[in-house]
Order: C-alpha cells, then structure tokens, then sequence
C-alpha cells in the first residue's frame, strides 16, 4: 500500500489534478492539500481508499479508458461566448438543450416541474399568489394540484420570470397598496370563490440581513395581505416569512407576530403558526422560516396540523436522512474560479481577486479563511461566518440574495475555491433544471435568494388539500 508521502509524487507522475482526485476519492481538495504538504497525516482507513482509488485510477490511465487531462470546463477566456443575461424562454431552453440529468435529485425536480405544468382541469382547488416573487411558491403548490389564477408582485424582473413560466396566469396588480376594495371584487367576478391565497411579504425589514428596523415600511405589508384576505374570504391563507419575524418588535415594543395573529383573528380567522426548516421537507438547504396557516372561522370542522418533519439531518429509521449539498449538485461539472460549465448556462464561477483565492484555497470544508493558522492569509475583517466553505454531506447553509458573493455568509463551494454559481443555487432552492430563469445574473441572482423553495411549499400544499379540501 502507498504511503501518503507518495500520493503526490504518483499523482504528478500521471498527470491527475488534485481536483480530478477529489472527483474520484469523494476527499475535498482540501484534505488532498493537507495531506500532501505534511499538515495531516491520513487514518487507515483513508489511505485505504486513496490507495484504491489511485490504483483504479492509473489502471484506467494506462487502459486507455480514462482521460485525466481532458478538460471538463471553459475558463474565464471563453466568457465572451456567456450571454450578458437570458432574453426569454426560448433563448433559456435552447441554451439548457444538452443538459443531462444524472442525480435522482435532479429527476425528482424534474418530475415537480412537470406535476406543476400539469392540466387540473376545473375542478381544482383555485387561488391567488399574493407578493409572488419569481415563483417558487407558486411552482410547488401547483405541483401539488392547486390551480394559482392570478398573482401581485411589484418586482418586473421578478414578474418577467414568473410569466415565462406561469403565463396562465393574470398579472392582477403590481403595488399591493394601490390595489383597491373594488378591484378586489372584480377578482371575485372574474375567477369566483377563491379558495387560497399564498404569499410571504417581504422579509428584509426582520431578517439579521437587513436592520430590523422597526419602523421599516416593508414590516406594514402584512396588513394589505390581511385587507385582501377579508375582501376575497377564501376557505385558508397561508403566508410565509423568516424565522425571526417571530421575535421582532414594533415601535410600542409589541410582537409584530402577535399583531399580525391579532388581525387575522379579528376579521374571522383561526391561525396556526409553526417555525420549520426547509431540510425537514426535502430541501438541501438550512433555512428557517415561520408559515403561519388561517383557516376561515366559519369552517368549524375544518382543522389544519403541521405535521411532523420527514427528514433529519440523521436517519432515524423513523425519518428519512436530510438531503445534503452533495445530493444537490454532484452531478453539474466540477468548476473553479473563473471556469463555466459547457452546456450549463447558469452554471459558471465568478471571477474573484487571487488574494482571496489564496486564503480560500488550504480551508477545509464546513471552516472559515478567518481559521486559518498564517494570519497573512486572514481576511482584514469579518466574520466566522464568512469567508466560509459549506459542507458536502449537510445541508447546505441559506442560500441568500448575495450567494455569489465570496466574501458573503457560508457561501463558498465545499471543494472548489469560489462562491456558488446560479445553478447550485437553483439547485439547493428546488428549483428544477427546466424553469425558466430570464433578465441579467443580478436579477436571476436576487429571484432564487427572495424566492420560498418550491419542494416547502409543495409539502405544506399537499398537507393543506389532504386535510381540508
């Protein structure tokens, strides 16, 4: 057996990178570093199956069947041939046209896109989005049978979007405050008894993100939601928001969670909150968020439970184990700073300084440049949490508005120097392969962070039509 001395020197014999090496072992690059520069010293049982891996490797090398040095990527030098931003739905499929899906995970997305484009027939369960953003609420509860008929959203690179992929349905309004008692009513004529409105007002005026401002207008939002739902009186709500609405308060020092509780049940709606994370209901990603469920009071054998999580980050038998970064995104090439993928079009790196790449490089996964031992390669500021490689066998950490921002919060590639790429991002969201993003990378960008996963909402919306319709 080899010992780690010479993994190196076997390594450069044949030409393997140690990026192809870590695509082969399951190692991060990282490891492969340490190991080799002396700062670590491999257990047994990973020089075992670096051993093997190795062997397998210059076996194949030397049959001919494998091609180390082939590249699996364009770099930064080919970036001329990346459009500046999608058009439409036409120019997004014909650039998606070659791409193969090789991961479950991708064909169960798959299938959740195809479940949402599904005919429902007159039948269905019928609603409104209300602050819709690009779709991925509205994505999942369709894919679970609920017919959304129309939509609000004031954001136009959120609405082009939402049409390419929705264009059934109605544009009703883009500013909620400028949307009137009347206008509701025609909604009312047009499309009916209206069965569910859906929708998480903006969240920035309570997330850490933002400055949990009190006084932050975006915080007001709630009550055109609460004026819409006592105008159209629809069987159940359900509306979604961060976590830490929960614990925000108002200018008087009261809950904005009580007060908005308190508005719904003065206008005739029994409620029911719960704060979930979205790796409990399929999703690769930690994100929690508060959905608070309204039922309308008159349905007084109508009741609404949440029920108990499916996943856990470990598998109980009783519970399925979370699903990881790994899962997400261990069939899209392997990339680095700078590269793209060739028949991915939302899949490629940002640029970032060499500096940053320097301190990045040596981290191991799940730890921080601001760990590192050499305070040379320390960033000048920040936190632990940023600078910050994800871990390939967790979840993955909240994808944000800013995820391709190296420096951001946990936002670096468990393996690859650099921050996350559209693609992952969508990815680790639920969003599958085939919907449709358009506008230029910022907006795409701010779509996928803003946006609720649609396999969230798709479980929330399956629990809602099993129990009360």
């Amino acid at each position: 057996m080899l010992v780690y001395d010479d993994v190196k020197k076997l390594r450069l014999k044949y030409d393997i990178s140690q990026t192809k090496l870590s695509e082969f072992s399951g190692f991060s690059k990282a490891q492969i570093s340490a190991w080799e520069l002396g700062k670590k010293v491999p257990i047994e049982s990973e020089m075992i199956k670096l051993n093997d891996v190795l062997k397998d490797t210059v076996l194949k090398i030397n049959q001919g069947t494998l091609d180390v040095k082939k590249k699996k990527v364009q770099t930064n030098k080919m970036r001329k041939s990346l459009p500046s931003k999608i058009k439409d739905k036409e120019q997004y499929n014909f650039l998606c046209k070659n791409i193969n899906y090789s991961s479950k995970y991708a064909k169960n997305l798959s299938q959740l896109y195809k479940d949402a484009m599904s005919f429902k027939g007159v039948a269905a369960v019928k609603g409104i989005a209300l602050f819709s953003g690009c779709g991925g609420m509205t994505l999942g509860f369709e894919a679970a049978g609920v017919n959304l008929l129309g939509h609000v959203e004031i954001d136009d690179s959120a609405n082009r979007i939402y049409s390419e992929n929705f264009p059934k349905s109605k544009l009703l309004g883009k500013d909620i405050c400028k949307i009137t008692d009347e206008d509701l009513h025609k909604w009312i004529d047009v499309f009916g008894e209206i069965d569910i409105i859906v929708g998480g007002p903006p969240c920035q005026g309570f997330s850490l993100a933002g400055k949990r401002n009190p006084k932050d207008e975006r915080n007001k939002l709630y009550k055109q939601y609460v004026r819409i739902v006592t105008v159209i009186r629809p069987t159940i709500f359900v509306m979604e928001n961060v976590a830490l609405m929960t614990s925000m308060k108002d200018e008087s020092g009261n809950l904005f969670i009580d007060r908005i509780e308190k508005s719904f049940s003065e206008n005739g709606y029994s409620v029911i909150k719960k704060i979930v994370n979205a790796f409990e209901y399929g999703v690769p990603q930690s994100r929690e968020r508060v959905i608070i469920v309204g039922i309308r009071n008159e349905l007084k054998n109508k009741l609404f439970d949440f029920k108990d999580a499916e996943y856990q980050l470990k598998n109980s038998g009783v519970t399925k184990r979370a699903l990881t970064f790994r899962d997400a995104t261990h069939d899209l090439q392997s990339i680095e700073n700078g590269e793209r993928s060739l028949n991915d079009p939302l899949h490629w790196a940002v640029n970032h300084p060499e500096h940053v790449i320097n301190w990045l490089k040596n981290v191991p996964e799940g730890h921080s440049a601001h760990e590192n031992k050499n305070p040379l390669l320390r960033p000048p500021s920040g936190f632990n949490t940023t600078y910050k490689r994800n871990i390939w066998d967790q979840p993955c950490s909240t994808i944000s508005t800013n995820f391709s921002m190296i420096s951001g919060c946990r936002n670096v590639h468990p393996v690859n120097t650099r921050a996350l790429t559209i693609r992952e991002a969508a990815r680790i969201q639920s969003f599958p392969d085939e919907f449709v993003f358009c506008g230029n990378w910022g907006n795409i960008r701010k779509a996928i962070g803003n946006a609720v996963p649609p396999i969230l909402a798709k479980a929330i919306a399956s629990e809602i039509l099993e129990q009360i319709f």
